[in-house]
């Protein structure tokens, strides 16, 4: 039971820095070059984007304390309604490389809510270029606490392993690859 809520916290994790990652790429690839909305419309379109990034980012909080505190009952060995004994998150938070990676990305969490919170200011494309860069942090730190990270021996390090993890096997990226890759090719006569 504990391995099946490990995986759904897991993937709501990626799947909330996926959508992070992407709606911030969107609004600096497609609509970026525009620089102030020319339109109303553009405009709704990026209150939009902003909105789907707060909801993706609340989506991240929550997934992440639930990781977190599956993965105190796991390391600990304590039951679900015990993991959160103050000695037990503790030891997990500050005593273990998961909890480290974990302060960063709460961390990240806090400073990408308050720069959401900000909305659509005056200084937009510097605001969406951090919230961009911190978003792809997001994303990156999840390889030093996947299975990667597990490993002894890392060929090409953490660093290869941040590179590779949105197209890992199994992840939401790696699907539309192994589409492309599997797609027959039709020739012309």
């Amino acid at each position: 039971m504990l391995i099946a809520l490990l995986i759904i916290a897991r993937a709501a994790q990626i799947g909330a820095s996926i959508v992070l990652v992407g709606t911030f790429t969107f609004e600096l690839v497609a609509l970026g070059p525009a620089g102030r909305p020319a339109s109303d419309d553009l405009l709704d379109v990026e209150r939009r984007l902003l909105q789907l990034a707060r909801w993706s980012l609340i989506a991240a909080l929550l997934s992440s304390l639930v990781w977190f505190w599956l993965e105190v009952a796991n390391m600990s060995g304590f039951p679900l309604t015990r993991a959160f004994s103050t000695r037990a998150w503790q030891a997990v938070l500050f005593e273990t490389e998961f909890g480290r990676v974990w302060q960063l990305r709460l961390g990240l969490i806090a400073v990408a809510f308050v720069l959401a919170a900000l909305g659509l200011a005056r200084l937009r494309r510097p605001l969406i270029l951090a919230l961009f860069l911190i978003s792809l942090a997001l994303l990156i730190s999840l390889a030093w606490i996947s299975h990667a990270a597990a490993a002894r021996v890392q060929p090409l390090g953490l660093l290869g392993d941040a590179i590779f993890t949105p197209r890992a096997p199994g992840s939401a990226g790696s699907h539309r690859w192994q589409f492309f890759q599997r797609a027959p090719v039709h020739r012309s006569r």
